[in-house]
């Protein structure tokens, strides 16, 4: 089933979300944006910048449709189960649903407080022999590290739809160190049995050390490059998976405690 955003900037390209004509300009300061009487003069964000409708969808977008699979569709309206978020541009291994799984009911016996599952990272180099391609860390979710690939519940959701208010009000319009935020001041500590981080969060993570997901976009909101196209980097992730199929479709993890950087 296909859903599709209501609210983009190509469906509303002269008002809000898209740019509408009254818009204070990105880089007026606030005495100029008082004086023309533009939309949003009193609010400048954290740099004095003012609102770029092409960044601040990706925000929107990610609250909308999380609100519309957990809250709003009939098919999903009752499930219980994980949600995997994808993107256009993440590749995945054949095992990703097996490996899911596995990781859903491992948190069950020995890590009732996990309540994001992420199936990717960002690697440089990757490795899935020996017990590698079982084992999972425990860790605080972090914005840049465990956005790729991830999962989480109706009673995960239930709880970040609380915290609205504190994900919509603040200052960035990336969807996940919004989520950051939230997980750092809005959520109460995540609790339960089983394996614990080394450091309190609201939202704890249970990532693939040998990753289910990869990131294949060569450009994209925050990144461009002369040639966008993603062949070379497919092929790449192809001939680590291929290299890596006898050690895919684990039959059980392997939980560690992961180290938490500053």
């Amino acid at each position: 089933m296909q859903i599709f955003y209501p609210h983009s900037i190509q469906t509303h390209p002269r008002s809000f979300p898209g740019e509408d004509p009254n818009d204070c300009p990105r880089n007026t300061n606030k005495q100029q944006a008082l004086a023309l009487k533009c939309i949003n003069a009193q609010h400048p964000d954290l740099y004095g910048h003012y609102r770029e409708a092409k960044f601040t969808q990706t925000k929107h977008h990610w609250w909308w449709k999380a609100n519309r699979v957990f809250d709003q569709l009939t098919v999903t309206r009752n499930h219980t189960g994980m949600v995997l978020f994808l993107e256009e541009d993440h590749y995945v291994a054949e095992d990703f649903l097996h490996v899911l799984r596995l990781m859903e009911q491992t948190c069950k016996h020995a890590c009732e407080r996990c309540n994001v599952l992420s199936l990717g990272t960002y690697l440089k180099t990757y490795n899935y022999y020996a017990d590698y391609s079982r084992k999972a860390e425990v860790i605080p979710w972090i914005s840049s590290k465990h956005n790729m690939g991830m999962a989480f519940n109706r009673i995960t959701w239930n709880k970040l739809r609380k915290c609205a208010s504190q994900f919509c009000s603040y200052d960035d319009y990336n969807w996940d160190w919004s989520l950051q935020h939230v997980a750092q001041t809005c959520l109460p500590p995540s609790r339960g049995a089983g394996a614990a981080p080394r450091v309190d969060s609201g939202l704890v993570t249970m990532m693939m050390r040998a990753p289910r997901v990869f990131h294949i976009g060569e450009c994209g909101v925050h990144h461009k490059t002369n040639n966008c196209e993603s062949t070379a980097v497919i092929a790449k992730v192809q001939n680590v998976l291929k290299s890596a199929r006898a050690h895919l479709f684990p039959s059980q993890l392997t939980l560690t405690i992961a180290s938490v950087a500053k």
